[in-house]
């Protein structure tokens, strides 16, 4: 589920702020990336594995789809925003 302030540059800076932490060995991002995906193995995740366990997150089936489905509410927030004033 979006949240009506789901912004795509957070939400990329957000993957690449869990995969360094990761990286760095973070237990609690491990711990996180986890929860966000139970099936993770023990293989360091990549960037794109990442970003598909948070699409996989907010209800989407990849990244492609979120990152499309936030652009598109962002538009139509900025079209109702602009026929309101």
């Amino acid at each position: 589920m979006l949240f009506h302030s789901a912004n795509f540059e957070a939400t990329k800076k957000e993957a690449r702020k869990l995969l360094h932490a990761l990286r760095m060995g973070d237990a609690g991002a491990l711990e996180r990336y986890h929860s966000l995906d139970p099936l993770a193995g023990t293989v360091e995740p990549g960037l794109s594995d990442i970003q598909y366990v948070i699409a996989r997150r907010y209800g989407c089936e990849s990244w492609r789809q979120l990152k499309d489905q936030i652009e598109s509410r962002y538009l139509s927030l900025t079209v109702k925003t602009a026929r309101e004033s």
